[in-house]
Order: structure tokens, then sequence, then C-alpha cells
């Protein structure tokens, strides 16, 4: 069996103590101090440790301090133990845990987190939250197989209303060109009230920059409401006022008044129709 030079280094620190005391001291002020120096000296060998007092440990802080630490250290041993913990937390209203190992998740960036989220939201007997809590986590990652996945199950006739409007926000929030695209095909596409609203809730919470995008959106919004607008009766006021504020915040987005927005919309229009 080969040993690397580092495993056979005389002043390589023992840590057996350390994990004793993370283990089994009474006092959780020195199971605190016994982490943190486990996480300063131990690097990779902290990693086992701390997904026992993720696990075990008696103590809310010691649980929550173990979920930092590890995603701190980032390695991917770590995750199911914090997927887990995350699962626990969101079940028993826990929003301390919720929290931080939701972070620590995103910190380790596991390639196969994806997957793992992808799973966890297509799985109909997972409770509701956690299926709504890996979709935020794939749209906080936002990485391009994070986005595949948002697409996937936006395309999936199988997805039930709220994880499919869940997955639109979050794509919308990523600011990914490809998603967005799939958006504004949609946007274009459909007059279903229902997915026009849940857009226009997204593009008022997203700072999206990218002026092209901002008109592309801009115009179908607008044409939304002119078209809300038209009818004699059976107006959708929700709807109007939802389709107004983004586009204020999307005039926002690119430093623009709302007018001027408008201005550009319709001298694009104007454009298209010389076409």
């Amino acid at each position: 069996m080969s040993h690397s030079l580092e495993d056979e280094s005389p002043f390589k620190e023992d840590l057996g103590p350390l994990i004793k005391i993370l283990e089994s001291n009474p006092d959780w002020n020195k199971r605190f101090g016994a982490a943190s120096k486990l996480f300063r000296l131990g690097k990779e060998r902290a990693v086992d440790p701390l997904i026992k007092a993720l696990q075990n440990d008696s103590h809310h802080e010691m649980r929550r301090f173990a979920a930092d630490l590890l995603g701190r250290l980032g390695d991917p041993r770590a995750t199911w133990a914090l997927i887990a913990a995350l699962r626990q937390a969101i079940s028993e209203k826990d929003k301390t845990i919720t929290f931080h190992t939701k972070e620590a998740l995103i910190k380790i960036k596991n390639s196969d987190l994806p997957s793992i989220l992808s799973s966890t939201v297509d799985d109909k007997e997972e409770f509701f939250e956690m299926r709504i809590m890996a979709l935020d986590i794939l749209g906080e990652l936002a990485d391009t197989r994070c986005v595949e996945t948002l697409i996937q199950v936006i395309n999936n006739p199988n997805t039930e209303g709220k994880i499919r409007g869940r997955a639109i926000e979050e794509l919308i929030c990523t600011g990914h060109l490809a998603g967005l695209q799939l958006i504004l095909d949609l946007l274009e596409a459909t007059s279903n009230a229902n997915f026009q609203k849940v857009v226009a809730r997204a593009l008022s919470k997203t700072p999206l920059k990218n002026k092209t995008i901002v008109l592309r959106f801009g115009d179908a919004l607008l044409h939304i409401m002119e078209s809300e607008e038209s009818k004699k009766k059976d107006k959708d006021a929700e709807l109007i006022k939802l389709a107004a504020a983004s586009l204020k915040e999307l005039a926002a987005n690119i430093n623009v008044s709302f007018n001027q927005l408008m201005d550009e919309i319709l001298i694009i229009r104007k454009k298209q129709k010389r076409e």
C-alpha cells in the first residue's frame, strides 16, 4: 500500500483528540472549538467528522456550524448529508438550518448536484417544499447543466403547474440566454394568463441588463397589455398591472424611463413592419 509524503510527515497533526471532543464532549462550546480547529488543520480529513456532527450533534448551533464548515471545505462527499439535513430542516420548519445547508450545497458545486436536484424535482412522492427548494438551488447555481434541468422541467408535460411555475421563475432569474429565449418563445406563442402572470412577476424582480433581451420582453409584455385593454369585457386587471410593473422594472434595468422604453419598442415595431 502506497502512502503520500504528507501522510508520512512527522509534523502532521494528530486530529484524534479533536475528533473525540467533537463526537463526545458534553460541552457544546468545546465541540464548537474542536470543529473550528479541525476545519483549520484537517481540511479533507475534517469532512467525515463534520458530517457526523451535522447528522448527530444534539446542539442546533453545532449543526449549523458544521453545515457552514462543510460548505467552506467544498468537498463533494458532504453532498448527501447536506441534502438529508436540508430535507429534515424544511420538514421541521427550521429556517436557520435550511438556509445554511442550502448555502453549503451551493458552495460545494458537486458535479452530480444538478442530476440529484433534478431527481428531487421529478419525485412526486417527495414533499412539495423540498422540490421547490431543489428548483431554488438550481436557479442559484445557474450553470449550463442547471439551466438545462430547469428547461426540462418546464417542457415536461407531466410537470405540475406550481412546479412548472417556479421553474419558470428560476429560469428567468438565471439570466441565461438559452433559458430566456425559451421563455420568450413561449410568451409570444401562448395566451395563457397564468403563464403570462408568472413571467411578469419573475421579470419584475430580475435585473436583466441585456438591452436586446429587455426590448424583446418589453414588446411581448406590451402586446399582452394591448390585448387585455382591447377586450370590451372580462379584462384581466391583475395581468395588466403585473405587465406594467414589469415594463417599469425592465426600463430601470437598462437606465431608461418607462416612456423611453415604450418609444424604443414602437420604433422597432415600425422597422419590422417595413421589413
